[in-house]
């Protein structure tokens, strides 16, 4: 049980992290923070939730190794996708 709510939590970190981090290109956008935040964490998620529900489809299971390497590839792309907008 502990293992699903370290990454329940995990997943949960990383959509407030998002949201925070396109909260600033809001306003690039014409849209508010608080409206650019929400649509960057829902799309960021489900976009990790896709990838992991891929991963279950395929191998019926997902792996702690898949796990973390799916997150991970999700953070660096929301970095990346950040740090383009807030330029």
């Amino acid at each position: 049980m502990k293992h699903y709510i370290v990454r329940t939590l995990r997943v949960l970190a990383f959509a407030l992290a998002t949201g925070i981090a396109f909260m600033g290109a809001g306003n690039l956008f014409g849209i508010s923070a608080i409206q650019s935040a929400a649509f960057g964490a829902v799309g960021a998620v489900l976009g990790l939730l896709a990838t992991l529900l891929f991963t279950y489809a395929s191998k019926a299971v997902v792996p702690d190794e898949d796990f973390n390497t799916a997150i991970n590839k999700a953070i660096e792309s929301v970095k990346s996708d950040s740090d383009k907008k807030t330029k």
